[in-house]
């Protein structure tokens, strides 16, 4: 098992080296150079993380390395925890297995998110509550609270996990440690209250963000349903339904309200705004300590029958992902011969990055301009792969963290406003362009041929154009009137 477990691992640092940045890993690696107590998008945990590692380098190795020991030291807490709640070491290999092959964890240890130190800290607090409710130590409840704590550092969904872990006190086998609990949350408080003051002198912006700001009411029956397919495709499918059987039958109340209650309230969400298949991945890894202690309970041969249909899939799947990972040109190539179309977006974008950083890193130091965007990721992208200060502007609430990088008090000259699409196709920034600009001029297209090399399909382009700074440039491409 535990050798299944390092390939895993191995696999998942091949893909790292592998790939090149995306705009959201490229993004949270500018927060590990500005680090604080808190973002507008995330609690800190993720920039932390990046910034351990800092001293091996700006390579996209280095900057995924946190995440894949994240996934490493998962599997571990969860074999830990089973291995503590049954009383026997083949309930963790099956928890361990169940966290290590399913795809979503995969792309959750493989890329940089805040998912990596979420699941990391959503485990280590299984396994401190285990070990606290089993052994009933003061001492396991201090260590559960300073776990829980990380936990609401790295995600907001942890603080479905302390409410789960309060509920699970409150049942018969536990009631007893409920004082004892509450000590655990006040320590997990003490552990967050960095976070919750930078809030405070920031208008809760966080918070604000979150509940508000990140996705528009858009209402739809039908959504749940669609998650729920998705998850079985994001975790496999057999996973995916056995952790539905084992949330339906517990026997743990710990795995109970730690993974339910966040599942329901998900689903319950969807009705009304869009919904990520990964903000499932703590209820997953609770459910996978649970269904190792299911597995142990039945015979060799249901072992060996139903773990073929819980374990199959997701091999099948994750041998799919790392090969999508580490060979894209052969990917491409057998999608083409399938007869499917593609084109530069999408998943192939990211070979362009580099390239094009280099390119207008080298337009613009020749004439001493700046460059701006309007996409938090891509200006990020820009910075870590040509050097380029990150200058975001635009009207979108999403990445405004970025924009204390570049304060309206630096004034440049000249700018080189990098975009996806002509800025002839956006009237909005077109008209406010002109608004903030002494003079706008359209600069080269730069262009790049697909992965794959297949020149029938048309290259990814990217359009420039020239903007000579006013003093209140940047401000005013800022939509400073709110919209």
């Amino acid at each position: 098992m535990w050798s299944a477990v390092l390939v895993v691992t191995a696999l998942r640092a091949i893909f790292d080296a592998t790939l090149p940045m995306t705009g959201d890993e490229a993004y949270y690696w500018e927060w590990s150079r500005r680090l604080a107590a808190g973002y507008v998008d995330h609690p800190p945990a993720v920039a932390f993380a990046i910034a351990a590692f800092a001293w091996l380098g700006q390579t996209t190795f280095a900057v995924r390395l946190p995440f894949v020991l994240c996934g490493l030291g998962t599997a571990i807490l969860a074999a830990a925890a089973a291995n503590v709640l049954t009383g026997d070491r083949r309930a963790g290999w099956i928890a361990a297995l169940a966290v290590s092959l399913a795809p979503m964890m995969i792309v959750a240890f493989g890329m940089v998110s805040p998912d990596g130190p979420f699941a990391l800290f959503w485990t280590l607090s299984l396994y401190c509550a285990a070990r606290a409710f089993r052994g009933r130590s003061w001492q396991w409840f201090v260590l559960l609270g300073i776990a829980l704590g990380l936990a609401l550092l790295s995600r907001f969904f942890a603080i479905a996990l302390v409410w789960g872990v309060i509920a699970a006190a409150c049942m018969r086998p536990y009631r007893s440690m409920l004082p004892r609990v509450g000590l655990s949350v006040l320590v997990a408080c003490a552990v967050w209250s960095p976070f919750l003051f930078w809030n405070a002198s920031h208008h809760w912006i966080s918070f604000t963000f979150a509940l508000v700001q990140r996705h528009e009411p858009q209402y739809s029956f039908g959504r749940p349903f669609l998650i729920y397919v998705l998850g079985a495709i994001g975790f496999s499918p057999g996973l995916w339904i056995a952790a539905t059987l084992v949330a339906l039958r517990p026997k743990e109340p710990l795995i109970l309200w730690t993974a339910l209650p966040l599942c329901v309230a998900l689903l319950l969400l969807a009705l009304r705004e869009s919904v990520e298949v990964y903000w499932f991945i703590g209820p997953f890894i609770s459910l996978a300590v649970g269904l190792g202690a299911v597995f142990t309970g039945w015979d060799t041969q249901r072992q060996l029958r139903r773990g073929s249909w819980i374990f199959a899939p997701a091999v099948a799947l994750c041998a799919l992902v790392f090969f999508a990972g580490i060979a894209p040109d052969a990917v491409y190539a057998g999608v083409r011969h399938a007869g499917l179309r593609l084109n530069n977006g999408g998943p192939f974008e990211m070979f362009t990055y580099p390239s094009l950083a280099k390119d207008v890193r080298a337009l613009t130091r020749t004439r001493e301009a700046d460059v701006m965007t309007d996409g938090y990721g891509f200006s990020s992208l820009l910075d870590f792969y040509g050097g380029l200060r990150p200058i975001l502007i635009g009207y979108d609430a999403q990445g405004q963290e970025a924009r204390h990088w570049f304060t309206d008090g630096d004034h440049p000259h000249l700018l080189l406003f990098v975009d996806k699409v002509p800025l002839a196709k956006r009237a909005d920034f077109t008209e406010q362009m002109l608004l903030a600009c002494k003079r706008v001029a359209p600069g080269p297209v730069l262009t790049y041929p697909l992965a794959g090399g297949d020149r029938s399909v048309p290259p990814r382009q990217y359009f420039t154009t020239w903007c000579s700074a006013k003093p209140n440039t940047i401000a005013t491409l800022r939509w400073p009137d709110g919209r």
